[in-house]
């Protein structure tokens, strides 16, 4: 059993997924580079507040959501969150959660599933998230030999 991880950065996120299979491996360079400029371009634009990325294969437990797991943002002030952004590269299928914090406070929201064919995805939200201090991204595996997952978080500082 191997795993293989990517060190967080604070520009982007993107979680990796796990899973056992007989799959070939995803092109991780490929995968990266995708990654990166959706990075790139999603830091860019107006309204950007973070993100970041991590990457995972070959873990015999997959399809669960841990909330001690992911990248957490942490803002000295409260922002408004206005929209979550979410790409898959790589193959396979995966989920994909947030958690938000409003002052000690952590509430989750719907998880997604995403099929990792680098289309962006936008994490539905009824309204902007308002006066919130932290957001916790993750992901995890459904199925495939895995893939990166890049997320952006948008919005304002209140």
């Amino acid at each position: 059993m191997r795993r293989r991880y990517l060190l967080v950065l604070p520009a982007t996120l993107s979680i990796g997924l796990v899973s056992c299979t007989a799959s070939p491996e995803p092109d991780w360079e490929a995968a990266q580079a995708q990654a990166d400029a959706f990075t790139t371009a999603a830091s860019a634009g107006a309204g950007y507040l973070g993100g970041g990325w991590r990457a995972e294969q070959n873990e015999e437990v997959h399809g669960e959501l841990h909330e001690e797991q992911g990248v957490t943002l942490d803002y000295a002030s409260e922002v408004r969150i206005d929209g979550i952004s979410v790409a898959c590269f790589g193959d396979g299928e995966a989920g994909f959660g947030v958690m938000v914090r409003t002052e000690s406070l952590w509430t989750g929201l719907d998880p997604i599933t995403l099929a990792c064919n680098s289309e962006p995805h936008t994490v539905p939200l009824a309204a902007p998230l308002e006066r919130i201090n932290g957001i916790r991204l993750n992901g995890f595996f459904e199925g495939g030999p895995g893939a990166v997952i890049t997320a952006a978080v948008t919005g304002a500082s209140e």
